[in-house]
């Protein structure tokens, strides 16, 4: 893709960037307030509101840290897969050209002990 392309692409992120911030700066406000209203009615339920909020603050970045870790562990497995399947290949290979050597010296030993009686 030409670099004129991408460049607008990223001029308009960075624009709708303060916009993305404020809404999500209101939605944490607005979850704030809505913990703090719960653990006055019902404190007992505090800690469970507590774990709730520490999900919706860490599910901002947790998509990216698991597909950041996950792609190299993803890339290496295929690799590694790539690398067993061509070991296979070639082991399948011998084999075979060894059980073919071994029928071509049955075949021959058969045909001269044809031949002998």
């Amino acid at each position: 893709m030409p670099k004129e392309q991408k460049e607008p692409t990223r001029k308009a992120a960075r624009e709708n960037r303060p916009v993305e911030e404020a809404v999500e700066t209101q939605s944490l406000l607005t979850s704030a307030a809505l913990i703090g209203i719960g653990a006055l009615i019902e404190p007992g339920l505090l800690a469970g509101m507590a774990l709730g909020a520490g999900i919706v603050l860490v599910s901002k970045w947790f998509p990216n840290m698991v597909g950041d870790l996950a792609r190299p562990i993803a890339k290496t497995a295929v690799k590694a897969g790539y690398a067993a399947v061509a070991a296979t290949r070639e082991v399948v290979a011998e084999v075979t050209e060894e059980v073919e050597d071994m029928m071509a010296e049955a075949r021959a030993e058969y045909e001269s002990d044809e031949h002998l009686n």
